[in-house]
């Protein structure tokens, strides 16, 4: 138990020291609009090619078809979540107009921008493949229930006609360059191919890039967000906090002790389940209509609320067993 603490302590000091690398460079002035652009867009650059390396170097042919076993618990998982929100919709708590942006924020989670690199300092990359269950789940909930909830918020809002669950735009959206690299990396594993050591190699390197980057830009979010947000934060912004670091965490701790994982499975899965909204809620809000102001303040809160909550969330998943 000793030797878990002082590993999650580690893990907090490695993450915490690069994330401080993005507030100090913040704080002296370096990042405009433009950089921060730039920043994001070589992060999301990056994680097919991390994505791709993690599948093909993480599994083994036997090794998939035994973790696609669990594949179905984030799935459940994200669908109890989803139904958590629209009971607390259904109870009034909720402002009208942001009721479908509520649903998408309290739900989804930025599993690659933070979840990789907190994974990586916490389990190193034989972690990765679990997160990436995780992922799978996470987005395709993004891009069909989390979308169709913001555009109803447009519609309620502005007017129009009723948007589908599921529309050729959002499949198109679903099929992301960082589903494809991990998409193709399943495919090379199923079909047994052998992967030539300089492509091995190009995508291990530009891979790399994405951690450090990505903890350097939350650094940045946190800067630019500051703390003064907590002062006179809504309801819904705290119910979302809660589901954050309380509620899904708890959530994929219950529903997987019914299953036989070991405890590296399980406490990915935990880890996965307890991130920051994902960014993407904020430009699906602003693109259908709907709050961003809400959507943009769940992402922020939550990104820098996850610095405190930290500690405390790798300490405890490390005394999971």
């Amino acid at each position: 138990m000793l030797d878990a603490f002082l590993h999650a302590l580690s893990a907090i000091f490695v993450i915490l020291s690069v994330v401080g690398v993005g507030v100090w460079t913040a704080h002296k002035g370096w990042y405009d609009d433009r950089s921060r652009t730039i920043i994001a867009k070589l992060v999301s650059f990056t994680i097919p090619f991390f994505l791709f390396h993690s599948v093909t170097s993480k599994f083994t042919h036997d090794e998939l078809f035994a973790l696609l076993k669990v594949a179905g618990l984030p799935f459940v998982t994200v669908g109890i979540n989803f139904l958590i929100s629209v009971i607390l919709v259904r109870t009034g708590i909720v402002r009208k107009g942001i009721e479908g942006a509520f649903i998408a924020c309290f739900t989804s989670s930025t599993t690659l921008f933070v979840g990789a690199p907190l994974t990586l300092a916490m389990f190193g990359e034989k972690g990765i493949p679990y997160l990436l269950v995780y992922f799978f789940a996470n987005v395709v909930f993004i891009w069909t229930i989390g979308q169709f909830n913001i555009q109803m918020d447009g519609v309620r809002r502005n007017g129009g006609e009723k948007p589908s669950l599921v529309s050729a735009k959002s499949v198109k959206m679903l099929f992301s360059p960082p589903l494809i690299g991990f998409l193709i990396g399943l495919l090379w594993v199923v079909a047994s191919l052998p992967l030539p050591e300089a492509l091995r190699m190009s995508t291990r390197y530009i891979g790399q890039i994405a951690t450090p980057l990505a903890l350097v830009f939350v650094g940045i979010t946190v800067y630019k967000v500051g703390f003064s947000k907590f002062r006179k934060m809504p309801l819904e912004l705290w119910l979302v906090l809660a589901s954050c670091y309380v509620i899904r965490p708890v959530v994929m701790y219950f529903c997987s002790l019914p299953l036989e994982m070991d405890a590296l499975m399980r406490q990915v899965f935990v880890v996965s389940s307890a991130l920051p909204v994902s960014s993407v809620m904020a430009v699906l809000s602003r693109t259908y209509g709907a709050d961003d102001e809400f959507a943009s303040s769940a992402v922020g809160v939550s990104t820098v609320a996850l610095i405190f909550v930290l500690p405390v969330l790798l300490t405890a998943v490390s005394l999971i067993g």
